[in-house]
């Protein structure tokens, strides 16, 4: 519980980074289940996978980070999605991160 995870797509070299503070693998089923879900609605996985024909490796999902508190494990999401160039989450995912750990970045 309280994990930043990572899922690779099987047929390219994108990836999905999230956050949830439940069972990850309640979480895992919950992204396999959207794609039933009207098109409307779909998260940016389901979309990957209908419009590309593609699947997640959903067995080999990456755990990236532990955290309960709610606001570390945002930003600590937040991080990993800026430092990961080949990730399908939407911009938006990042707008909260904090301004003064742009800096910390662009040095890494």
């Amino acid at each position: 519980m309280g994990v930043v995870y990572k899922i690779n797509c099987s047929d390219c070299n994108i990836c999905y980074i999230g956050q949830t503070m439940r069972y990850l693998e309640k979480r895992i089923n919950e992204h396999k289940s959207d794609v039933r879900k009207d098109a409307s609605c779909q998260l940016v996985v389901s979309k990957h996978r209908i419009c590309n024909d593609h699947e997640f490796d959903w067995l080999n999902t990456v755990v990236l980070h532990q955290e309960s508190h709610r606001r570390k494990r945002e930003i600590t999401e937040m991080y990993f999605i800026k430092t990961h160039s080949n990730t399908i989450n939407i911009q938006g995912d990042t707008d909260d991160f904090p301004v003064v750990y742009e800096s910390v970045l662009n040095r890494i």
